[in-house]
């Protein structure tokens, strides 16, 4: 459930983002920028506690939803290349992604604990932003 709950506040927090980020072409390996649309996502350490119930249908079906409290801020990243690692992926081709995959940040970076007045659908609410934990990138799906 709380996987559930992190993937629908890092799509919630990027997919109008996502939907104008620009295209470009994968590279090579270490030294290689990263040109794919990515975020990192930190820690929100005071976040209220949310009064929402939702029904939620997506392609998966509909399901009824109640709101915790906000868990992440994932900020659109720059500059982002890869400093050890293979080639990226030169099938992906950058601006496409329908789809958000997020990885864990192992260990956790500590945050810039700056404190932040954040606005979505659901209200406003002022927070500590803790430490970053995720770093997320537009992806492809597809079903088998």
């Amino acid at each position: 459930m709380a996987s559930a709950r992190t993937f629908s506040s890092v799509l919630t927090a990027t997919a109008l983002v996502l939907s104008s980020a620009a295209a470009a072409r994968a590279g090579g390996g270490a030294g290689s920028p990263v040109g794919a649309f990515i975020t990192d996502c930190y820690v929100i350490h005071n976040g209220a506690n949310s009064p929402y119930v939702l029904e939620v249908t997506d392609q998966f079906g509909t399901r009824q939803v109640r709101l915790q409290k906000s868990r992440l801020l994932c900020t659109p990243a720059s500059g982002a290349t890869v400093v050890r690692g293979p080639e990226l992926n030169p099938d992906f081709l950058e601006g496409t992604g329908d789809h958000i995959k997020c990885y864990d940040i192992v260990p956790p970076v500590a945050g810039p604990g700056a404190v932040a007045t954040i606005s979505d659908i659901f209200g406003e609410e002022t927070v500590v932003l803790d430490r970053l934990s995720v770093l997320c990138t537009e992806a492809l799906k597809t079903l088998h």
